[in-house]
Order: C-alpha cells, then sequence, then structure tokens
C-alpha cells in the first residue's frame, strides 16, 4: 500500500522510495532495499505499477516505476481494507479501556 501511494504523486526509482519513506515517518519506517525491489516485482507482475528504464550520466540506468491505473484501483481497496481493520483494533481499544 505504501509503496502505491508513493507513486501517486511521482514516478519514483527504488533508492528514492526509500528516502522517502523515512523521510516522510520521520524516520519511524524504513524500508530494505531487498524488500522494496521484492515488493515491486510482484506489483509489477500483478500489473500495478510499470517501469521504464533512464540513462543517468554515461553509462548508468536507472528503473523508474510508475502506478498504473489497476494500481490505483487497487490502492483504493487497500486503503479501505487498512481503515476497515484500523477501525476495529480501535474498537477493542476503546472497549478494554472501558473494562
Amino acid at each position: 500500500m505504501l509503496v502505491l501511494h508513493l507513486l501517486l504523486s511521482e514516478d519514483l526509482y527504488g533508492y528514492r522510495m526509500i528516502q522517502l519513506f523515512n523521510e516522510k515517518s520521520g524516520g519511524r519506517y524504513t524500508m530494505l532495499e531487498g524488500t522494496l525491489y521484492t515488493v515491486l516485482f510482484r506489483l509489477e507482475k500483478a500489473g500495478y505499477v510499470s517501469d521504464y528504464t533512464v540513462v543517468v550520466g554515461k553509462k548508468r540506468t536507472r528503473h523508474i516505476y510508475r502506478i498504473t491505473d489497476s494500481g490505483r484501483a487497487y490502492l483504493d481497496v487497500l486503503k479501505h481494507e487498512y481503515e476497515e481493520t484500523l477501525l476495529g483494533v480501535n474498537l477493542i481499544l476503546d472497549k478494554a479501556e472501558e473494562n
């Protein structure tokens, strides 16, 4: 969900996503490179993201990822599921505080 959300505003390469996770969470959330690329591979295979390559410098290339229309729809589903889970947990915690 978080990877797709980052890609809503701009196309990104992997290392920049890792930086943004750290920056936007105030250092509370880190993503390991190996984990991120596993997630990106699965999202790409499912059709939720696509990638393209750009040349950086003289010989280096960078894979840039973008969210697809189906990725946007899937993100909406994930956000709804997250909100429902969070609501359920908060209801349980509120009930626990009453006892």
